[in-house]
C-alpha cells in the first residue's frame, strides 16, 4: 500500500511540476508576444516608409506631366504656334491631378513627423517646395517664359527628389 509520505511526495512532485510547465508557457508565451508586437511595429514603419515613397514618387511623376506640356507650351508660344484647345485641357488636367497629388504628400509629411523623421520631412519639404516654386511660375499665358529658367528648376526638383529618396532608403534599411 501507499504510504500518505509517497502520496505528498508524488503530489508535490506533480504540483511542481505543473507549476514549471505553466510558468514556463506564460513565459514563452510573453517573449512570443513582446517579440510579435516589436515586428509589427517594424512591419508597420516600413509599411508606412513604403507609402511615403509612393506619394512622393506620384508627385515627380505627376510634375513631370506637368513639366513636359509646359515645355511643349512654351515651344509652340516661341514658334509662333497656336497651341491647340484639347492640350490646353490636358494641361489643367495635369494641374488638378497635381494639386491631388500635393494633398496626399501632405499626408506623408504628416507620416514622417509621426514617426520622428524631421530629416526625411525637411527632404520631402525641400522638394515639395520646389514643385509649387515651378507650378507658380510656369502657366499659361505667362508672357515671360524661360525655357532654360525651366530645365534648370526641372534639374534641381530631379536632384531633390534623389536626395530624398537616398535619405529614405537608408532609414528604411536601418528598419
Amino acid at each position: 500500500m501507499i504510504s500518505a509520505f509517497e502520496l505528498i511526495d508524488t503530489s508535490i512532485k506533480v504540483g511542481l511540476g505543473a507549476f514549471i510547465s505553466w510558468f514556463s508557457i506564460f513565459w514563452l508565451s510573453g517573449v512570443r508576444f513582446r517579440h510579435s508586437r516589436q515586428q509589427q511595429r517594424v512591419d508597420h514603419h516600413r509599411d508606412l516608409m513604403q507609402d511615403i515613397a509612393c506619394e512622393a514618387e506620384q508627385v515627380h511623376h505627376v510634375f513631370m506631366k506637368y513639366y513636359e506640356l509646359m515645355h511643349e507650351y512654351m515651344t509652340a508660344t516661341k514658334a509662333h504656334y497656336d497651341w491647340p484647345q484639347t492640350r490646353r485641357s490636358e494641361l489643367y488636367l495635369v494641374v488638378d491631378e497635381l494639386v491631388h497629388s500635393f494633398n496626399e504628400l501632405t499626408a506623408a509629411e504628416s507620416k514622417l513627423l509621426l514617426l520622428n523623421e524631421k530629416n526625411l520631412y525637411k527632404a520631402l519639404r525641400k522638394f515639395r517646395n520646389r514643385v509649387v516654386f515651378f507650378r507658380r511660375h510656369f502657366y499659361i499665358d505667362k508672357k515671360d517664359l524661360s525655357e532654360q529658367e525651366a530645365s534648370e528648376i526641372k534639374r534641381e526638383i530631379s536632384k531633390l527628389r534623389e536626395q530624398f529618396f537616398d535619405t529614405l532608403s537608408e532609414k528604411y534599411a536601418t528598419v
